[in-house]
């Protein structure tokens, strides 16, 4: 039964091949669009979850208190966390290490060639903290950090913009006219959430930053710190016990508001994936508009060809064709053309989603949202726009069907 249902359908649509082309191409059109959207924000949480795994989600960034003015949030406060703070933080119970950062900007310059990059002065423990590798060369040891030796690592964008083809371990560059010795090269990792070039960096000794960059009368003062813990499961136990390590040092009395603030990674990833969904759900309910429209399309169509086939029903009810195979055969027609309008649409989705990603050399998965999301709109809207038409050939009236013109 199902077969012939199905075999008289098909008969039916090619009959009218350019109408019901036309008619599929809504559908076609509407779920291209919302597998684009769907791929879009899956790629868009895959980049975050990327960026994330790079910095690690492990992390619990220990930076300075937010000021409140008048009840209004203003920057940040001073830096209240000092390097003998981290080295204590480090000894806490499943933390892995700690680490620290004093950070500022300078014009690189090697030879005639001069760019502008960011310069991170730190410790051994910040590569393990932030998940740098050291591509070629060493890295600075606790010896260097103790003696400020002008020793500096550089990341990839470093390398291209001042030394080219050349091999910079070894050479000198400068700082501020100040001369730093190239001892390591830090694997590529490409641009972070806010799209800035992580490998336009230079790491060195913290102290040698304090001593020929950046001055300070607060020289053991980090600008932001950062905790490595042992497992995510672990965060919010060593977060706590952090707090209380820094308020016993900060002698900070109860009731006093802490002088620092602990920011949780997994938090932040959190925050970030679900911006990420609700956006790609937005864009997909957006482009499910058009397929409305298909379906309205549908909906006339069948509409149009109950209209035109009322001696055909008259005919069929006559020689007993009952009420219920006349409206399977309409909505069997409206789900045939809605199912292939939506494989089509799938498909197309499918292609122009890797044609993007490969012209802007990013990875977009083909998610199985995409069958499920093509063969749910195959037989939701093919139902829809199929049920007026099927309820409408139903009931006519045998004798009036067979007197019409």
């Amino acid at each position: 039964m199902i077969y012939q249902i199905l075999r008289e359908a098909w008969i039916s649509i090619s009959a009218y091949k350019m109408r019901s082309f036309l008619t599929m191409l809504g559908i076609v059109i509407g779920v291209a669009a919302v597998v684009l959207m769907v791929a879009a924000g899956q790629t868009v949480q895959n980049e975050i979850t990327k960026t994330f795994d790079s910095m690690g989600t492990n992390l619990i960034i220990v930076a300075p208190a937010e000021t409140v003015s008048g009840g209004v949030r203003g920057g940040r406060a001073r830096p209240s966390v000092t390097f003998d703070d981290v080295e204590a933080l480090r000894e806490l119970p499943d933390v892995e290490t700690a680490s620290y950062v004093i950070n500022t900007a300078a014009q690189a310059v090697y030879g005639a060639n001069n760019y502008g990059v960011s310069v991170y002065g730190t410790t051994p423990e910040y590569l393990k903290v932030g998940n740098w590798e050291i591509e070629s060369g060493i890295a600075f040891t606790e010896k260097d950090l103790k003696s400020g030796k002008p020793y500096a690592i550089i990341g990839q964008t470093v390398v291209d913009e001042l030394f080219g083809l050349q091999n910079p371990i070894g050479k000198t560059f400068r700082l501020r006219g100040k001369p730093f010795t190239v001892i390591g090269i830090l694997k590529e990792k490409g641009d972070n959430l806010m799209g800035n070039d992580q490998d336009n960096i230079v790491l060195m000794p913290a102290t040698t930053v304090r001593q020929r960059l950046k001055g300070s009368n607060r020289p053991q003062y980090a600008d932001i710190a950062f905790i490595k813990v042992t497992t995510e499961d672990r965060m919010e136990a060593v977060s706590s016990r952090a707090e209380f390590l820094l308020r016993q040092r900060h002698r900070l009395k109860d009731g006093v508001a802490n002088d620092f603030s602990l920011h949780l990674m997994t938090e932040m990833v959190e925050k970030v994936r679900q911006i990420g969904f609700i956006l790609s759900m937005l864009l997909a309910a957006i482009a499910s508009i058009s397929l409305v429209v298909g379906s309205i399309g549908i909906m006339n169509m069948m509409l149009v060809s109950v209209t035109e086939r009322t001696r055909e029903i008259g005919t069929r009810k006559a020689l007993g064709a009952p009420n219920k195979w006349i409206m399977l055969q309409f909505l069997a027609e409206s789900i045939l053309i809605s199912f292939i309008g939506s494989f089509f649409g799938m498909i197309l989705g499918v292609v122009l989603s890797q044609i993007g990603g490969a012209l802007y050399d990013i990875d977009v998965p083909v998610s199985v949202w995409s069958v499920i999301i093509s063969a749910s709109v195959a037989i939701i809207v093919g139902i829809l726009s199929g049920m007026m038409p099927a309820r409408k050939a139903m009931k006519l009236d045998p004798i009036e069907a067979l007197r019409y013109q």
